[in-house]
């Protein structure tokens, strides 16, 4: 069984006997992780029938009838349980679908190449400023995109009322089709014949799935006019740059850390596909392309040049050589 980043932030944040929450999307290995980590916990899925029912039904007596630290899995199934979940009990839930608790809350996504390959990822910290030795080849994740479809009814069904299934399929299929590309919610709308509204409740929902990240645009301008419109991130997606923002967004989350991730666009198209901003650090401008031509390059100066930094970062589709200096080039497989 895989090692899994996540596991040590659990543990600190079960330490405290403070209800936490896991959630992120279905197959991402939540049950296995929890079962094996807390192994003394007890373990109760509402992926049951009966443990639901009861739970849904009389929420109070089901926590109460709990005995000591416990695990509570497929919470979305009884969102009843919620007003009633306590403050200072050692309780851990788990759940496909994100959502708003105040409490401690970690996103587990399927191993990231590290994860899989028994290493350490690059950290936020070192992007741009330290590159593995070797590993110059493409990475064998294999997008499993319209493959399996069955979260739709399993998920997006109980979120939004979608009437008809094949325009929602529609809908999907030129979302996906646009990964990577600054979210244009009116093309979209256009393309799926469905209003602007009901591609934004799709949308919403996608995200509280955990098929989609939307990254912002930085906040730095340097007196420029911006584009603000978020780029749109499938998870599964053939695109080459989701899949960079993507593997760096998860191998963060794993961590226990929310990214500080952006992009930079301005009206006339000069563009910087990722901003790192880790802590008190520069900003590290990365740029993101499956064969980095030399005008990505003089972009990517300019951009270091504008912000006054002196490190940035290249992701390729295959590690090779880069000798700029300032700037360290990696493949998909090294991050």
């Amino acid at each position: 069984m895989l090692d899994r980043r996540l596991a040590i932030p659990l543990h600190r944040a079960a330490l405290k006997g403070e209800p936490l929450l896991v959630h992120g999307p279905r197959g991402a290995g939540k049950t296995s992780l929890l079962r094996r980590e807390f192994p003394g916990h007890t373990y109760v899925s509402l992926d049951d029938v009966a443990d639901r029912s009861r739970a849904r039904s009389d929420p109070r007596s089901f926590l109460a009838k709990l005995r000591g630290p416990a695990v509570i899995d497929d919470l979305q199934r009884a969102p009843e349980l919620l007003p009633h979940l306590p403050v200072t009990r050692s309780l851990i839930l788990a759940s496909s679908r994100r959502m708003q608790l105040p409490i401690a809350t970690f996103e587990l996504y399927p191993p990231t190449n590290a994860e899989r390959e028994g290493r350490a990822p690059v950290s936020l910290e070192m992007l741009g400023r330290f590159a593995p030795a070797g590993r110059d080849f493409v990475s064998s994740s294999v997008s499993s995109r319209g493959t399996d479809r069955s979260w739709i009814d399993r998920d997006v069904r109980d979120l939004i009322n979608v009437r008809d299934l094949d325009r929602f399929e529609t809908f999907l299929h030129f979302a996906e089709s646009t990964s990577g590309a600054v979210l244009d919610m009116q093309a979209i709308a256009l393309e799926s014949r469905v209003s602007h509204r009901t591609v934004t409740r799709w949308l919403d929902a996608l995200a509280a799935c955990f098929k989609t990240v939307r990254l912002p645009t930085s906040s730095v301008d340097f007196g420029r006019r911006m584009v603000r419109s978020p780029k749109l991130h499938f998870f599964d997606s053939d695109c080459f740059e989701s899949r960079a923002v993507l593997e760096i967004y998860c191998n963060a989350m794993h961590t226990g850390n929310a990214p500080n991730l952006s992009y930079w666009r301005d009206s006339n198209g000069f563009e910087i596909q990722l901003i790192v901003q880790a802590n008190d650090m520069p900003p590290m401008p990365i740029s993101i392309a499956t064969e980095p031509n030399p005008v990505d390059v003089v972009r990517l100066h300019r951009w270091m040049d504008l912000a006054a930094v002196e490190q940035g970062a290249i992701i390729a589709q295959r590690h090779g050589q880069l000798k700029r200096k300032g700037i360290v080039r990696y493949s998909l497989a090294q991050l």
